[in-house]
């Protein structure tokens, strides 16, 4: 994870080598640190980030660096809420029923990935998750005709796709005679 987190590269959005920007706003930012400072005090031991970026053309966004934690148990607010920032929460188990049944324990379920090379095993557990959006063996990306939505406190709507088009229409049907009308009644 640490190495994966290394290819990470914030910066200036325009550079081709930055693949990391800022978050939305300044209440977010300091918001997303509050989730890792939490993590801090609930226990979790922190493998790297936990900061905001500062300097080097940093002050001028939201930017908080990107954040692992690790011994983290299923009670803490970093694990239990979503924090819609670069913190990721590392948990350990014991067998896919206990993370299928700890997975679905939470009161949201806006995403959920399988990674494994046994497309299979993968299948049999993520239709099992109480998630709107799930990957198997990715993280994040959603094609524009790929509906986009959440689970439980995570919301019932959708956005993208051919769903989303049909939520946001109102369907009316019209039949047009060109030539001469003929009534059976």
């Amino acid at each position: 994870i640490l190495e994966r987190v290394g290819r990470i590269r914030p910066g200036d959005l325009f550079a081709d080598d930055t693949n990391f920007g800022p978050l939305v706003s300044f209440p977010h930012r300091d918001n997303v640190l509050r989730y890792i400072e939490s993590g801090k005090r609930e226990g979790a031991r922190l493998l790297c980030g936990g900061e905001a970026l500062k300097g080097d053309g940093f002050d001028n966004g939201a930017w908080v660096a990107p954040t692992v934690f690790t011994d983290c148990n299923d009670e803490m607010t970093i694990v239990r809420e979503e924090i819609f920032g670069p913190v990721m929460s590392i948990l350990s188990y014991t067998d896919e029923a206990e993370v299928i049944r700890r997975a679905n324990a939470t009161e949201y379920g806006l995403a959920a990935g399988v990674v494994t090379p046994n497309l299979n095993r993968a299948h049999r557990l993520i239709h099992q998750l109480e998630a709107g959006i799930c990957w198997i063996n990715s993280w994040g990306e959603s094609p524009a005709e790929m509906p986009v939505g959440g689970y439980k406190h995570s919301g019932i709507g959708r956005e993208n796709g051919v769903m989303t088009l049909q939520s946001y229409t109102q369907v009316k049907s019209i039949q047009v005679e060109m030539g001469k009308f003929q009534s059976i009644f």
